[in-house]
């Protein structure tokens, strides 16, 4: 049963309020009171179509909400709290057409939405009956045909089902698992296989333990490079290279006077050649 409509901004109802009691309820009024729109906000609950146009004009959005009694068998413990006796489903449409469902205040999708309203609401409009038209409907209703042994049949079936659904769910998580575990073995079984048909010497083996601990530090020792070679000939100079550089310069006018000086400024020339050299070579480590 309905126990409570709230409608906000659809086409001109910007708010309306409406409180169901048991039994028969009826709305009447003249055309254009405003009961095609409470029809066409049932209609949204139940999942129907959203089109442009039916939020109220300079509203940021339109929103239904309907309270309903919880009807026997309509337990669902992913989206109700165990002790739950009502249900709740609203829908929020924006003018462009987009639209959210919630279940409860969670989010859910237009199928959930058909899914309960078609357990909790008989709708008729004009040239339709919107509940014989779901298959779901159609099942109920020759299932409740059959008689209260048919559903008492039918629940058991359902659990069933439910047992059977979680068992394979369970089995296709193990059988994930074992493949999983059967290709790390694959690969494994083909490192080793690789590894002996190799046969490294215990030369070999230490060359490749030493060029592993350099990978792991890879990292580290270009930056140590990167580093030295910054130190001896940075790009902009002022490195130890450079400050070779001058006292070079200086002993090499100086020998123009003694030529004992001569021999000093070479060393100091090939000094500097040598730093920048290796500088370069630091570098080309380092972006290797």
């Amino acid at each position: 049963m309905l126990h409570e409509l709230r409608v906000e901004n659809l086409l001109l109802m910007e708010r309306a309020e409406l409180c169901l009691s048991p039994g028969l309820n009826v709305l009447t009024g003249e055309t254009g009171a405003g009961k095609t729109l409470l029809a066409q906000a049932l209609d949204l609950l139940l999942g129907g179509r959203a089109r442009r146009g039916i939020v109220r004009r300079s509203a940021a959005e339109a929103y239904v909400e309907g309270v309903f009694a919880l009807p026997p068998g309509l337990k669902d413990p992913e989206r109700l709290p165990e002790d739950a006796d009502e249900l709740v489903l609203a829908r929020r449409v924006w003018p462009d057409g987009r639209t959210r469902a919630y279940v409860c205040g969670r989010s859910a999708t237009v199928a959930e939405l058909q899914q309960f309203g078609s357990r909790l609401l008989s709708f008729y409009g004009q040239h339709e009956h919107r509940k014989l038209m779901l298959a779901s409907a159609q099942l109920q209703i020759l299932d409740a045909y059959c008689g209260a042994g048919a559903l008492e049949l039918r629940s058991h079936v359902r659990e069933a089902y439910e047992r059977l659904r979680d068992r394979q769910h369970r089995v296709a998580e193990l059988e994930g698992m074992a493949g999983a575990r059967d290709r790390e073995l694959d690969l494994l079984t083909f490192e080793l296989t690789e590894i002996e048909a190799a046969a490294p010497s215990e030369r070999e083996q230490s060359e490749l333990i030493a060029e592993r601990e350099r990978l792991r530090h890879l990292g580290l020792l270009r930056d140590a490079a990167l580093a030295g070679a910054e130190a001896i000939a940075p790009d902009g100079g002022a490195g130890a290279a450079e400050l070779l550089a001058g006292p070079a310069a200086v002993l090499e006018q100086a020998a123009a006077i003694d030529p004992r000086l001569g021999a000093f400024s070479e060393r100091l020339s090939a000094l500097r050649y040598e730093a920048e050299d290796l500088a370069g070579e630091l570098r080309r480590y380092a972006g290797e």
